[in-house]
Formats: structure tokens, C-alpha cells, sequence
């Protein structure tokens, strides 16, 4: 009877402890200054999550407290994962073993900040929010979010003539994209960011961009969508990525084959909108580029439908379990169609220039 009450007693002991535990950790994120009714309670609760930013003490977060070129700087740093560049500072004012060091190093190296002057950053100094947003601007344009949605809505604003020169197109582009929305009609251009602010407005840019892809590489290194999530985009990818001149081309074009082909069966209804994008992200060579990859995988594609291909090359690629005959080629046609369209909306007019063994792109 003794060893069962003993027993009984560390049970409930840990499972006290457990309890208190989990509070403690509930209580650091319920900070007693942010409330569900105030407009940065999903951006600070964000924000903290990734750790971007924390708390000034265990309960409070202080929304309102002035942030600093220096703090800034170190959200945008953590919110890419804390990169490490080697690039020379020529700042006098930001020392080596500051906690902001790497951080300034990484958007110095970026262009997203240039600081006060060619020798001092100004880490100490209060973020106005026309800087603030500035560095947001270059910030996403470095990290290839889409930076055009300009006009002219920036200029209903009372105060749009106090506007630093130097900042006219970031704060243009941060109203027309919703990301800055000013007070009772003013933008407030000198006035200092707060904390509150600062995480809203990285916080709007991420939203907007959640199914983002990363379009970013040149003609000689593709690297588009390396971390995508969308499995339509991750299709695209496939297609426009295979190699050529050798055996191993052959059977990753039966891979490309196959991709087109899930493409086509693909009921999400998202085709034509994700290859939209896709050509929106690349420059003229890189869409003729894509054309050619396009016309090599359906042609592959006909062939192993048609039968004129044997079906065997599906084994040798590691698609052995894909199933041709569920495969509709009026399907396949229709997302040729679209595609096709897309390509001639996109200016291309004809495969890319260093191959020769296929007919000049024609539109349908």
C-alpha cells in the first residue's frame, strides 16, 4: 500500500511539474501589453514564433518602445535565417563583437542599407519609418518578392511632399502594396518606428508572399523554385530543368514526359495561373528557354502516348509505376494549348537560340 501511494506521489509530482512548465511557456507568449484586438497582435505573435524578435522582458513586448537602425537591420537578418557573408564593413560605428554585427554585414554586402554616411551606420540612431521602409523595399527586392506595384496613391496623402527623395519609390510601393498604410491621411515619414510597426511591416510582406516562389537564376545556372511547396510550380521545375546531350538527358526528358503529364491530369485548376507566374519571373532568354523544354517534354510525351516510344525508358528513368493509360491526350492537348497562349502572351516567338533541332515556337 505504501509503494502504491509513493508511486502515486511522483506521478502526480511530474505531472505538476509538466503542468507548470507548459504555463511558463504559455505565459512567455501571452505578453500583457498585446492584446487580439490590436493590429500587430498576429505580427507580433509571428514574429516571436520565428524568432525574429522577442519580448523586452518574460510578459511584456513593448509595441510602442522606438526601434533602432540596429534592430531593424536584425529582423530582416533573422527573417532569412541568419546568413553569414564575408564582405568587408568600412563602418566605424558598428564594432565586431556587437550582437547587430552580422547582421549589418549581411545588408551592407545586399545594398538594403548604406548607411548615414561611407564610415558610420548609425546603429543607435531611431528607424524613421520612410527609412524603415526603404530597407524593406530593397530587403524584398533582394529576396526577389515582387517590388513594382507603384502609382500614383501615394500621393493623396497630406504629407506626401515631406517625403525624402530617396525614398519615394519604397514608400510608393509599400502603399500600393498595402504593406504601409499610413495615419488619418499622413505617412509620417520622420516619424519613429516602434516595434509594433517594424513586425507588421515584414510580417504584411511575408503574408502577401506566403506561396512565393523563388524565381531567382540566370541562363547558366537554373535555380528556380528550390524550395517550393506547390506541387504544380515543382512540375514546372522538372520540365524546364532537364539536361541534354548525353543518355542521362534522354531519361530525365522521360521524366520531363512524365511531369507534363501529371500537369495535364492535374485537377487544381492552378495551371494556368502558376505558369502566369513561372514566365513572369524570367527574362527574355530564359522564357525561350523554357519554350524549348516545354516542346521537348510534350513531344516526349506524344511519343510514349502514341506508342512510338517504348514505354520502357519509363522504368530506366525511375518512373516505372507511372500509369500511361490513365493519362487523357486531350488533356495533355488542352494544357499545350494554355501553355502555348501563355508563351505568346510572354513574347516568346521562337525556341531558344542555341538549339537548332526543332521547329521556331508557332502559337496555336
Amino acid at each position: 500500500m505504501k509503494r502504491t501511494i509513493r508511486v502515486f506521489s511522483l506521478i502526480l509530482a511530474a505531472v505538476m511539474l509538466l503542468s507548470a512548465q507548459a504555463l511558463a511557456a504559455g505565459k512567455a507568449q501571452a505578453f500583457t501589453d498585446v492584446s487580439k484586438q490590436d493590429y500587430y497582435y498576429d505580427a507580433v505573435n509571428w514574429a516571436t514564433k520565428k524568432e525574429i524578435t522577442s519580448g523586452v522582458s518574460r510578459d511584456a513586448f513593448a509595441p510602442e518602445r522606438s526601434c533602432t537602425r540596429a534592430d531593424f537591420v536584425t529582423f530582416l537578418w533573422r527573417a532569412t535565417g541568419k546568413p553569414v557573408v564575408n564582405f568587408a564593413m568600412d563602418f566605424s560605428d558598428v564594432k565586431e563583437d556587437v550582437y547587430y554585427a552580422e547582421a549589418v554585414r549581411w545588408a551592407a554586402s545586399l545594398g538594403i542599407v548604406t548607411g548615414l554616411s561611407k564610415t558610420t551606420f548609425g546603429p543607435a540612431n531611431t528607424v524613421t519609418r520612410e527609412q524603415a521602409v526603404t530597407m524593406l523595399w530593397r530587403f524584398a527586392k533582394q529576396q526577389g518578392f515582387d517590388t513594382t506595384q507603384g502609382g500614383m496613391a501615394i500621393r493623396e496623402y497630406e504629407d506626401y511632399d515631406s517625403l525624402s527623395e530617396y525614398a519615394r519609390e519604397a514608400m510608393a510601393w509599400a502603399v500600393n502594396a498595402e504593406i504601409l498604410k499610413g495615419s488619418n491621411n499622413r505617412l509620417l515619414p520622420d516619424a519613429a518606428c516602434t516595434r509594433a510597426q517594424l513586425v507588421t511591416l515584414l510580417y504584411r510582406l511575408v503574408s502577401q508572399a506566403a506561396d512565393k516562389v523563388d524565381y531567382s537564376g540566370d541562363v547558366t545556372g537554373w535555380m528556380y523554385a528550390p524550395d517550393s511547396r506547390d506541387t504544380v510550380t515543382d512540375l514546372l521545375v522538372s520540365i524546364d530543368t532537364v539536361a541534354h546531350g548525353s543518355a542521362g538527358g534522354s531519361l530525365q526528358q522521360a521524366n520531363a514526359a512524365v511531369c507534363l503529364m501529371k500537369l495535364a491530369m492535374d485537377e487544381s485548376g492552378k495551371t494556368g495561373d502558376a505558369v502566369k507566374t513561372y514566365l513572369t519571373g524570367m527574362n527574355a532568354t530564359q522564357k525561350d528557354f523554357f519554350s524549348f523544354q516545354w516542346q521537348q517534354a510534350l513531344s516526349q510525351a506524344n511519343a510514349l502516348l502514341d506508342g512510338s516510344e517504348d514505354p520502357a525508358i519509363l522504368d530506366d528513368a525511375g518512373v516505372a509505376g507511372f500509369d500511361l493509360k490513365a493519362v487523357s491526350s486531350d488533356k495533355v492537348a488542352a494544357v499545350d494549348k494554355t501553355v502555348t497562349k501563355l508563351l505568346r502572351d510572354a513574347g516568346v516567338t521562337d525556341e531558344w537560340k542555341n538549339h537548332t533541332d526543332l521547329e521556331p515556337f508557332n502559337a496555336a
